[in-house]
């Protein structure tokens, strides 16, 4: 037996039971990526802080670079206190991660398995989901919808100082890997990539909010100058 293959039976069960109440395996599947985003929400909000707080130490970690930049120990005895005090956890990205890859893992065998006998009149030029899409409309609407949601910053500050060219060329560069996966995938999994987007994108929205942004703000210390 496969090492997903409870996750795959989970996703079955999981998927039918959505199918059985929306009378669509397209909705199902959006159905789907908002109860997978709905769990994970925490987490994410967990990964968001995180990165806000390595944004607003930069200052911080420029001036300690600059003062101690002939005194290695005593840089990193200082980068190391600065890490404590903004509560920065390294280990936090690499568990979320670790968590969600199950999941993620499963949806390709699975779709690929029980796509055949998925239809949607969501998708009416396709007859069944477990082939790509013939016109291409779906890879590439995930690629338009993943790369909006990468311009999106979670602070405001960090995209007025970031080049153009830097702001827009790299989540391009990262569609355009994403959009090569997805291209011959099948319709079922490119749909549901699109939907966890759509969500992604409006989650990214909700975090520049006013009370997005207090919430992402919880807890980090204001800043202060290096000491002597």
């Amino acid at each position: 037996m496969s090492l997903l293959q409870p996750f795959i039976s989970l996703l079955d069960l999981i998927l039918n039971a959505l199918a059985a109440f929306t009378t669509d395996w397209g909705l199902a599947i959006l159905l789907l990526a908002l109860l997978v985003r709905s769990l994970l929400f925490r987490l994410n909000l967990l990964s968001a802080r995180q990165q806000v707080r390595q944004i607003r130490m930069q200052p911080a970690i420029r001036e300690l670079r600059e003062r101690y930049a002939d005194q290695s120990g005593k840089l990193g005895e200082e980068m190391l206190r600065l890490y404590s005090r903004y509560g920065i956890k390294p280990g936090l990205a690499f568990a979320a991660g670790l968590i969600q890859m199950p999941v993620f893992m499963s949806l390709y065998p699975y779709f690929s398995q029980h796509g055949a006998q998925m239809t949607t009149m969501l998708i009416p030029w396709m007859q069944m989901l477990g082939v790509p899409d013939p016109s291409y409309a779906l890879p590439v609407l995930y690629g338009i919808i993943g790369w909006l949601g990468m311009l999106i910053s979670l602070v405001p500050d960090q995209a007025a100082s970031q080049p153009a060219l830097l702001k827009a060329g790299m989540p391009l560069v990262i569609t355009v890997v994403s959009l090569a996966v997805m291209w011959r995938s099948p319709a079922a999994l490119v749909l549901y990539w699109a939907g966890s987007g759509v969500i992604t994108l409006l989650e990214r929205l909700f975090f520049r909010s006013s009370f997005g942004q207090k919430l992402l703000h919880k807890g980090i210390p204001a800043p202060e100058p290096v000491n002597d």
